[in-house]
């Protein structure tokens, strides 16, 4: 499983296209995408006899229009761990397991997704902590925008900041900011700590 093959390298490398791209371009690609009047996304429903949407005006939509442009960058940094640590597994698990008579749901469950849990739990670390002080893809892509339904931590922070000119409050965000992701982080750990103590 997960031989290395020109063309699984080749795959590899296509899949890692939208990571590579910087976030600021990421946003200003999927602005466009957006858009109401020129957007390929409203084209493509038009094709199909559904009527404009407006993704970046209402609340709703806007809210999950960041959502979507940053799983689409982030995607490949999950596929790339999770290709590797599938990639580290022993074949021999795999035979052992085919021959104790497993199917393919048994074999994922009781022997691959356990195997692979401390790589998922790192990697769902990462993305948590990179939600939790997003900026620049929400502050390209939206501003905050419609009516603060996209702001963020650190959009809240910035514009406090450089907006009101309020360094004290900004200040407060921003370390507000810095304990929640610390503390996500020491909890998230805590438990890989005490079982490498054992």
């Amino acid at each position: 499983m997960n031989r290395l093959s020109p063309i699984n390298n080749l795959l590899r490398i296509l899949i890692l296209i939208p990571w590579t791209i910087t976030t600021v371009v990421t946003a200003r690609i999927w602005q466009w995408m957006f858009d109401y009047n020129l957007g390929i996304l409203n084209y493509l429903l038009e094709v199909i006899g559904i009527h404009r949407i407006n993704w970046l005006g209402k609340s709703f939509l806007a809210f999950f229009s960041p959502v979507i442009a940053d799983v689409w960058k982030t995607a490949p940094f999950v596929a790339i761990i999770v290709l590797a640590g599938l990639s580290a597994i022993p074949q021999e698990i795999y035979k052992a397991s085919i021959i104790d008579g497993t199917n393919s749901w048994q074999r994922f469950r009781f022997t691959i997704l356990p195997l692979l849990l401390p790589i998922l739990d790192v990697t769902i670390l990462f993305r948590a902590i990179d939600a939790l002080r997003i900026f620049d893809l929400v502050y390209v892509l939206t501003g905050g925008c419609p009516g603060g339904s996209t702001e963020t931590l650190s959009i809240h922070a910035y514009k406090v900041f450089f907006y009101k000119g309020d360094f004290g409050q900004g200040v407060a965000i921003s370390v507000i900011i810095l304990l929640l992701v610390g503390g996500f982080g020491y909890f998230c750990t805590k438990k890989s700590f005490e079982e490498n103590k054992l």
